[in-house]
């Protein structure tokens, strides 16, 4: 019995050369060095600007020196402050919005939930825009910044979020 010099796979035995990419890399790279170097000066679009015809329309203009007299103006000029801006201060008052419900059984929970912290809540109704009435929970009012700062921190442990408000009186 002969052998066949066939493979009895069947599958072809393909002998690579071995070619290398070196010269394939070292060329790309050249390449790519001139185009870095080459290209960028014929892309330049600055064009170079003739100074001396630059001067020379500069030169026949017609400038004017500006004057500022505000300085001279606001120097002389006196600002009188009103005194109503402390009476406003004065004239208002500082309290808290806790809740605002639409029942009024809720607002009277929160109160009465605020009232054992030891604040003083109150709520009143309001009719919204769209003649819905809204029960607002606030605290307060307070004499000082000082007295609604504890009171705020006393609710902030307790997780109730607060919302300043400042009325007029």
């Amino acid at each position: 019995m002969a052998h066949s010099s066939k493979n009895k796979s069947g599958r072809n035995s393909n002998k690579s050369t071995g070619t290398s990419s070196r010269p394939a890399f070292i060329s790309g790279l050249f390449i790519g060095a001139l185009i870095m170097y080459v290209l960028p000066p014929m892309l330049d679009t600055d064009k170079k600007i003739d100074t001396a015809a630059v001067t020379d329309i500069v030169g026949k203009a017609d400038i004017q020196e500006l004057k500022f007299d505000f300085y001279e103006l606001l120097k002389d000029d006196e600002i009188m402050v009103s005194p109503e801006s402390s009476e406003i201060e004065q004239n208002s008052q500082y309290v808290l919005q806790v809740g605002s419900f639409k029942s009024a059984q809720d607002a009277e929970n929160l109160k009465v939930q605020l009232l054992l912290m030891n604040l003083s809540a109150e709520s009143e109704s309001v009719k919204g825009k769209s003649g819905v009435v809204w029960h607002r929970v606030l605290v307060g009012p307070f004499a000082n910044t000082s007295k609604m700062a504890s009171a705020r921190a006393k609710l902030a442990q307790n997780e109730i979020d607060s919302l300043l408000l400042k009325r007029s009186l």
